[in-house]
């Protein structure tokens, strides 16, 4: 290690005089030039002006969205008196949309343009609050305060999620779908019958319909129209009342021919008279909005009561109808229905409700003929029953017959299927109808008068004018029977003739009387002179015998009671 400085002579400290003064430091040198300039005094700085900082402002939306302004403000002006509302204004114009709707497709508009802005502006008033109540916990604020402002912010953020996802997202296509101006519901079709007496409606009630029906009924065509047959699932609900306000302003009849459920039953109210035909049923439940809101549930039901009693349902029925929820169904029974003198009873005789003469047409009586329940099974077992029975009586009532003889005239047709519906039903049925026989028999069994035949002697020997004097009991007694046996199933083997040993068997247990001994009951032999059977009494006697016999006995006997030797 190189040192330019000279070395320094050793000194023994043991051999050094301690007391001897020290000699003064040699002076030291003069600095370097550059040295001497460090040393020299600087001048002051001269003082700068000072400028404040300027402060930049936040305006009102931004302020609120970083959570500067007061909690108070950010949370109750903000978002309780304007988010929240918001929110229920867009649940409820998704609720109107789906359950009512004056126009939907420009109810569809508003929501498919609104919605972004209302969504962006419900994020804006919860996020902006809830950073206000965090700066409001970090200055020492109530801390019960601060967490109740963000419990209910979070709740409001899933109300808004779970409107958005559950309540709009699904139905998104829907919307777009209406305010293109289809309903994808789909819509009702309505035909008018050739005779422009029937206005016909299948489907669901979509929009627009209501003015459909309208301008239908002010036109031309519908000038003789009388009813409106409804085959339909429902729809929206204020199509359906339009539909009824029409129907009642022009007085029209209404009759459910299928299903008529949900917002068809409005429509069908509003008919008079009202008419369920045979097989038809009406189905109600709770109106469903399409939201998961129940504040508009339950809105849009009070609505549909409001509805449903103005039309005179019952409240019994709307208090079951309420408590049906609305992916369910109730169908109402038809005696709860009649009970409550909703629709018009059938008929419970064969009988109908006559056209009135001189200007009926086929097509009326054709119509009379279809809403009877018996002439309905009788049609569904036998295609052409009822045409054939409408032109027997259509024929009468232009011949000026009078109402009894034209209701008559339906006995003609029925009496060529009687032999078939009673060879081809079962032993329950055939046996029915023996006992039905029998009280006929013994309710005509009366004094004739002087020259007259004996009115049970009549019917057996099958002149049909004869059942005209038949109580109306019994009437109804056997059109209960051939609606039972018209929709019996089918037999599984085809009737046989009967062999020896079966007529051997009958003539040992009855008598040989007995084969062929109703055989004539339906024969529409209104001249034929009388039979070479029993008589009266004796035929009564031998059927009131029947019921002592053995079970299989007795069938064979009911069997070929009605099959000639």
């Amino acid at each position: 290690m190189n040192d330019a400085r000279p070395p320094r002579p050793y000194v023994d400290p043991t051999q050094a005089d301690h007391d001897k003064p020290r000699p003064a430091p040699a002076p030291a040198a003069a600095p370097a030039a550059w040295a001497q300039a460090s040393h020299q005094p600087r001048r002051a700085a001269r003082p700068r002006p000072r400028v404040a900082p300027t402060e930049k402002r936040r305006g009102y939306f931004a302020s609120h969205w970083h959570g500067e302004q007061s909690l108070v403000r950010s949370y109750w002006v903000n978002n309780m008196l304007l988010a929240t509302p918001l929110a229920l204004a867009l649940t409820g114009l998704m609720s109107w949309i789906s359950a009512q709707g004056e126009s939907l497709q420009i109810s569809a508009i508003v929501l498919l343009l609104g919605l972004p802005l209302l969504a962006a502006l419900d994020v804006w008033c919860i996020v902006g609050a809830w950073r206000a109540a965090a700066h409001y916990l970090r200055e020492g604020g109530s801390r019960l305060w601060g967490w109740l402002a963000r419990l209910t912010l979070g709740l409001g953020a899933l109300q808004l999620a779970v409107s958005i996802l559950f309540g709009f997202l699904p139905g998104l296509g829907e919307y777009w779908q209406m305010a293109r101006g289809i309903d994808p519901i789909g819509q009702a079709t309505l035909s008018l019958s050739a005779d422009g007496h029937s206005l016909r409606l299948d489907g669901t009630i979509g929009m627009g319909d209501g003015e459909r029906l309208s301008a239908l009924l002010k036109t031309e065509a519908a000038r003789e129209l009388r009813r409106v047959e409804l085959t339909s699932p429902g729809g929206r609900l204020h199509e359906a009342e339009k539909m009824a306000t029409a129907l009642k302003q022009h007085g029209y009849a209404s009759r459910a021919v299928g299903t008529c459920a949900s917002a068809c039953t409005l429509v069908f109210l509003a008919g008079s008279p009202r008419q369920l035909t045979p097989g038809a049923q009406l189905g109600f439940h709770r109106a469903s909005t399409g939201t998961y809101n129940p504040v508009f549930e339950e809105l849009a039901n009070q609505q549909l009561a409001a509805t449903y009693r103005d039309l005179g349902l019952p409240q019994s029925m709307i208090d079951r109808t309420l408590r049906t929820p609305s992916h369910g169904i109730w169908f109402a029974p038809r005696e709860d229905l009649l009970a409550h003198s909703l629709i018009t009873p059938l008929p419970q005789t064969l009988a109908i409700a006559l056209p009135p003469a001189g200007h009926a047409s086929l097509a009326d009586f054709d119509d009379a003929l279809r809403i009877h329940p018996v002439w309905d099974a009788l049609e569904k077992r036998n295609g052409g029953t009822i045409a054939a029975v409408a032109k027997h009586m259509l024929d009468a009532q232009a011949g000026g017959a009078a109402d009894e003889a034209v209701q008559a005239a339906a006995w003609s047709p029925l009496a060529r299927q009687m032999p078939g519906l009673i060879a081809d039903g079962d032993g329950p049925t055939r046996r029915h109808y023996v006992q039905l026989v029998t009280d006929q028999l013994k309710a005509l069994r009366t004094p004739p008068g002087p020259g007259q035949r004996p009115a049970c002697r009549d019917l057996l020997d099958g002149r049909l004018g004869s059942r005209q004097l038949l109580p109306l009991p019994l009437q109804i007694r056997e059109s209960q029977w051939l609606q039972e046996a018209a929709g019996a199933a089918p037999p599984r083997w085809l009737p046989k003739p009967a062999s020896a040993i079966e007529i051997e068997v009958l003539d040992r247990t009855v008598g040989s009387a007995a084969m062929g001994m109703l055989s004539r009951l339906w024969a529409d032999a209104p001249d034929a002179a009388p039979g070479p059977g029993a008589g009266c009494d004796a035929v009564i006697a031998t059927l009131d015998r029947l019921p002592s016999l053995p079970p299989a006995r007795r069938e064979l006997v009911e069997r070929l009671l009605f099959q000639p030797r």
